[in-house]
């Protein structure tokens, strides 16, 4: 009889084991691919040319006739640009090569004005013909977004 009694331990021992390995699979693929959905996204470092490259430029010695953005202006687009196409995301639709083209950084031009020290407005405004495409596929594609000196979004166009 207790011998009957271990089998019946040891077979509900086993159905623990055999629980917390479907737990532990459950978890593995249900749960860490969501992980994305908060915020976790696999970071890509920059491309370095090769060594030789640094050998054929130079610097310039000012910067006077360059762009320049402050902190603000700065934070500004960061903010606009995350929100418009978010690290780790690509577009989707019917067309797969327009929304392939609308997923690349290269393919926008960006367009910021000043107002105040307090109001910014981005505009992307994509370029289709960059990826070989007809730019009368999406008429009027640009996206504007306004967005205060805090990094707050106020509104998108």
């Amino acid at each position: 009889m207790s011998e009957a009694l271990g089998r019946t331990e040891n077979g509900s021992s086993e159905q623990q084991k055999m629980k917390r390995h479907y737990l532990l699979l459950f978890f593995c693929s249900a749960v860490l691919p969501g992980c994305s959905y908060f915020g976790y996204y696999k970071y890509e470092k920059a491309l370095r040319a090769p060594a030789g490259a640094s050998e054929k430029i130079q610097f310039p010695h000012s910067y006077e006739d360059g762009i320049h953005t402050d902190g603000r202006m700065s934070r500004a687009l960061a903010v606009a640009m995350s929100d418009f196409l978010p690290p780790g995301t690509t577009r989707s639709g019917d067309n797969q090569r327009v929304a392939w083209c609308l997923s690349r950084w290269d393919t926008y031009d960006i367009f910021m004005q000043r107002v105040s020290d307090d109001l910014f407005f981005i505009n992307f405004s994509p370029i289709l013909s960059r990826c070989g495409l007809d730019d009368s596929l999406i008429p009027d594609a640009g996206t504007e977004y306004a967005v205060d000196g805090q990094g707050r979004i106020i509104d998108v166009h």
